[in-house]
């Protein structure tokens, strides 16, 4: 009987773990839609420019909504916006990974982790064609990805999955 349990639970085990990462990958999309499409009603409703910014830390992927500065920032600006974390075992794919990547503007002058954002203009639409992209994520333990993509100027927000998220 002892080995009974213990072959189903050989053999149920990688499908409960594929069914779980797919579900936090599930979770990360959705929050990351509904973050970006935040960013983007608040610069609406407030008519001055709002963003969507995420990141990695060791242990989790994060993400906040905040108006833009309009000043230059340091490190401890970045350290002291109002992050929320992704389920853990969800990262971002770094924009030097293989496609399809994160291609929203990485700010360069952020010292680590590395900071990705889109900023919303008082329209709704995106700050310049620099702000289209997207944000993908993977699960840390498996290589399917799935991403939301700011595709147009006006500001369409889709969601994709694998070789869909090349598609503009």
């Amino acid at each position: 009987m002892m080995i009974s349990i213990g072959i189903l639970a050989a053999i149920a085990a990688p499908s409960w773990l594929s069914f779980a990462n797919n579900q936090r990958l599930n979770a990360a999309q959705s929050i990351a839609l509904s973050t970006l499409r935040m960013a983007q009603s608040n610069a609406k409703r407030t008519q001055s420019m709002w963003q969507a910014t995420f990141r990695n830390t060791t242990r989790f992927a994060q993400y906040a909504v905040h108006q833009s500065p309009t000043t230059s920032t340091d490190a401890a600006y970045w350290n002291n916006l109002p992050w929320q974390n992704f389920e853990e075992g969800v990262r971002i794919v770094d924009n030097s990974e293989p496609e399809p990547r994160t291609t929203l503007t990485k700010l360069t002058a952020i010292p680590e982790p590395d900071v990705y954002r889109v900023q919303f203009k008082h329209q709704g639409n995106p700050n310049g064609l620099g702000e289209l992209g997207r944000i993908t994520f993977v699960s840390r333990s498996g290589d399917r990805k799935k991403c939301v993509v700011v595709s147009t100027v006006l500001g369409s927000i889709r969601q994709a999955e694998g070789t869909e998220c090349n598609q503009t």
